[in-house]
């Protein structure tokens, strides 16, 4: 099995190759079944070449609409481009074809955190929480932020600093914009604090 797994990605990669080099599109090459579609698109997005990925991945949802794979990587790729509207659309679209996935509801989130929409938001997020996922950091980091927007700063402050005592030292980038995040949060409450005087 492993074996033929490593010969269609390596027949996928000769084919990108070949048809890249050959100025061919991929997308009508021959038919190409979802899952070697998904891969080869996994490609193009390592390698920057996101706009290349787009088409494979539509064609794949044409193939087979009712699997979440390729609608949560066009939701990213979407929200890669600003165009928040379309990533909330695909995201949407993988929740519906492949059931509630903590990780989608947290990227969807995000999504309508950005799209001044922080009530939504955090429903979803307590919904990816509620989940029990692992590793749980990064969802306690997307919360706080919610929090924050919502001027709920206490449990905003809460959330990040849970989410700092269990991100482990290896992953210095989220230790440090945790740090960060919560610098702002202290920030913003005690501003609000001279506000109110």
């Amino acid at each position: 099995m492993i074996l033929t797994s490593f010969r269609l990605l390596m027949c996928a990669l000769l084919a990108v190759t070949v048809v890249s080099c050959a100025g061919v599109s991929v997308r009508d090459s021959v038919v190409m079944p979802y899952e070697d579609r998904i891969q080869l698109a996994s490609i193009y997005i390592q390698g920057g070449q996101q706009d290349q990925a787009i088409p494979l991945l539509e064609d794949a949802i044409t193939r087979e609409e009712g699997r979440p794979e390729a609608w949560a990587m066009l939701g990213e790729l979407f929200w890669l481009k600003g165009d928040l509207k379309e990533s909330s659309i695909h995201f949407e679209k993988a929740l519906e074809t492949g059931g509630e996935d903590p990780m989608i509801l947290n990227n969807l989130a995000w999504i309508e955190s950005e799209k001044d929409n922080p009530d939504r938001a955090l429903a979803l997020v307590d919904r990816a929480i509620a989940m029990d996922p692992v590793p749980l950091y990064p969802y306690l980091e997307t919360r706080a932020r919610i929090l924050m927007k919502l001027q709920r700063y206490d449990e905003a402050a809460a959330d990040a600093r849970a989410g700092l005592s269990l991100t482990p030292e290896y992953d210095a980038q989220m230790k440090e914009q945790l740090g960060e995040l919560i610098k702002e949060i202290e920030r913003l409450k005690d501003g609000s604090k001279d506000d109110t005087y």
